[in-house]
């Protein structure tokens, strides 16, 4: 959860989002970002999910397999948890990742799971994935 917030018009200038950070340090998992409306205000949250690049379900610390937003705002390191994903990565299968989306109105988080395997297989016997909606209200 090492994450920082620059602008594109100073690339050398980085600001930490996440102060302090988790403790133990782990290497921690792979992660999706998703940011609705900061075209219009640079302080809006940014919204995410992580999996394990290996395909383990388990929860070993916080953040492991969630979803959740960061303020961007600079004002404080304040990050908001909602949910597990419950997605199961298979690097064979591109759409077994966790991708995820704002609303335009920032209201609800829209992504992809397996749902550790509980949606089943396609007529090939390739894994599921089913959309899934986080209400961030």
């Amino acid at each position: 959860m090492n994450i920082y917030r620059r602008t594109l018009n100073d690339l050398t200038n980085i600001t930490h989002l996440i102060y302090p950070l988790p403790l133990p340090h782990l290497w921690g998992m792979e992660h999706h970002f998703t940011w609705s409306g900061g075209h219009l205000n640079n302080d809006v949250p940014v919204c995410g999910t992580t999996y394990a690049a290996n395909g383990s379900t388990a929860i070993t610390q916080p953040y492991d397999g969630e979803i959740f937003c960061i303020e961007t705002d600079l004002n404080a390191s304040t990050i908001w948890r909602f949910a597990h994903n419950r997605a199961i990565w298979d690097p064979e299968y591109y759409w077994s990742e966790p991708f995820g989306n704002v609303s335009l109105d920032g209201r609800f988080f829209m992504f992809s799971s397996s749902w550790d395997g509980q949606v089943g297989v396609n007529k090939n016997g390739d894994p599921r994935s089913d959309i899934w909606i986080a209400n961030l209200d």
